[in-house]
């Protein structure tokens, strides 16, 4: 909400649509440059009106005439450029007027608000020119003067006509149907305003449903006059609005006393309006809860009836189940046995067609056997001849090929058995060498080999141990023959 009307210089076009947002009352906005050095183009925000020059003087759209639309345009030379920049925005201005007398000489303040926007609209069939004529001739402050001159006397006029009592029912908001009246929708309405109404409000009452339309038929009148006054300079008068109206702290503290004490003793109204409220609603409760309870048990006496007589039905359902259940069962028992009859019978035939097929098959399965088990014999006993006629001939024929192979190898044969008895001499000699107890003399003279013997089998015995009988014996070997080696021999 603004509280005065101006215009401003901008750096750029791209800065307008900022500007217009946040600051409050501003119309007008003057850019210094397009924001670009020796640039063709130039661009328009949308939501404002948009007035070009050339060397600074006005220049025309082709198709708008002095508004240019929204958006890029472009060849243009540096020189043409955008001038002005005017809102489309609806603008609320706030204008109290103080000093007000009243009808009974209560000096009060009464705060006007204003809802009004820039014409110009080409789509709502408004002329273009009207936004130049705002720019060059009204002008902001212009505006807001003449706005604050025009409403102030309408306003004084208005204050003069009424009293400090009534002087609030102008204010725009209040003018609804529970104030005037007429609020038939609320049942309890008549006896709630009762409840708020000392011995003099009912007069007031009146007094404040004039005011109230008072109020409304002078804002009617103030839109119309305003608009009558400022269409033709181009500006639109949307609204305007009674906003608050202040009274002095005397008057408003007496009033509000007055007003305390109204409501005191409509709380104490209420309360015991309340209280009996309460125990209305209690015996209403404690009756509707009886009428429940007797409800309830006429209902569950009911049902229990109802029970009793189905637990009749359904024992008299159950009896006669049993019955048909037991018959069932007997004529079942009775189809089982017959069945079981036939199927015995029935069995017995054929086991006794079944004996009568496996006699005869056996018997002709007897008889086929002996005539097969009889071909087989002779079969058997013909190939068993034949076989070893051919076993003796072919025994013939190896004999003959064993006595012509023998002779063909025999050289060979006494050739192997040669090699084998040498092999087997190698074998013997190759063990005698790994035995470490043979001693292998060169001569073939006793005497000498009995020395090497007794000499090996001195070496070999312990010097220590005289018990040794085979140091022994090989000493007494070596004493007999060097007793031979000295004693001639007698034969020659």
């Amino acid at each position: 909400m603004a509280l005065s009307l101006r215009s401003e210089d901008c750096s750029t076009v791209s800065e307008a649509s900022n500007l217009f947002s946040t600051e409050k009352g501003l119309l007008v906005l003057r850019p210094d440059g397009d924001g670009c050095c020796g640039c063709f183009h130039f661009q328009i925000p949308s939501g404002m009106y948009a007035l070009v020059t050339r060397h600074g003087a006005d220049e025309d759209h082709e198709q708008h005439g002095a508004v240019w639309p929204a958006g890029l345009h472009f060849p243009y030379p540096p020189w043409v450029k955008v001038s002005h920049l005017v809102t489309q925005q609806t603008i609320v201005l706030d204008m109290p007027v103080k000093g007000c007398k009243t009808k009974d000489n209560v000096t009060v303040q009464i705060d006007i608000s204003i809802n009004f926007r820039i014409m110009g609209d080409e789509s709502k069939g408004e002329d273009p020119e009207l936004v130049r004529k705002f720019v060059h001739q009204v002008t902001p402050r212009g505006l807001e003067q003449q706005l604050r001159d025009a409403q102030e006397e309408s306003v004084r006029s208005l204050a003069r006509s009424l009293k400090h009592t009534e002087v609030f029912g102008v204010r725009s908001g209040l003018h609804d149907a529970s104030i005037i009246g007429d609020d038939l929708s609320d049942e309890d309405g008549p006896d709630r305003d009762a409840i708020f109404q000392g011995s003099s409000d009912q007069k007031d009452a009146a007094s404040a449903k004039r005011a109230v339309t008072k109020g409304v038929d002078i804002t009617d009148a103030m839109v119309k006059s305003l608009n009558k006054q400022f269409v033709p300079q181009g500006v639109e008068i949307e609204s305007v609005a009674i906003k608050d109206v202040s009274l002095p702290r005397d008057i408003t503290k007496q009033m509000f006393e007055k007003t305390m004490i109204v409501s005191r003793n409509a709380q104490q109204t209420m309360y015991h309006e309340n209280q009996v409220q309460l125990t209305r609603m209690n015996e209403e409760v404690q009756t509707m809860l009886q009428t429940f309870l007797e409800e309830r048990e006429a209902e569950e006496a009911a049902g229990a009836k109802a029970v009793n007589t189905e637990q009749v039905k359904l024992a008299d359902a159950k009896a006669d189940a049993t019955k048909v259940e037991a018959s069932i069962r007997e004529e079942t028992k009775v189809r089982i046995q017959n069945i079981k009859a036939e199927s015995d019978l029935e069995v017995q035939r054929v086991n006794d067609s079944m004996n009568a097929s496996l006699v005869k098959v056996d018997t002709e399965a007897r008889r086929e056997a002996a005539e097969i088990e009889a071909n087989t014999n002779l079969e058997v006993q013909t190939m068993l001849a034949e076989a070893q006629l051919e076993k003796t001939r072919n025994e013939a024929k190896a004999e003959q090929l064993l006595a012509k192979a023998e002779g063909t190898i025999a050289p060979w044969i006494e050739k192997k058995k040669e090699f084998e008895t040498k092999q087997k001499m190698l074998e013997v000699f190759e063990k005698l060498s790994g035995n470490n107890d043979v001693i292998v003399s060169g001569s073939s003279d006793e005497g000498v080999n009995l020395s090497i013997v007794a000499d090996a089998m001195l070496q070999s015995s312990s010097l220590f141990k005289e018990e040794n009988r085979s140091a022994l014996m090989a000493e007494l070997a070596l004493l007999s023959q060097g007793s031979n080696s000295f004693v001639p021999d007698r034969s020659t």
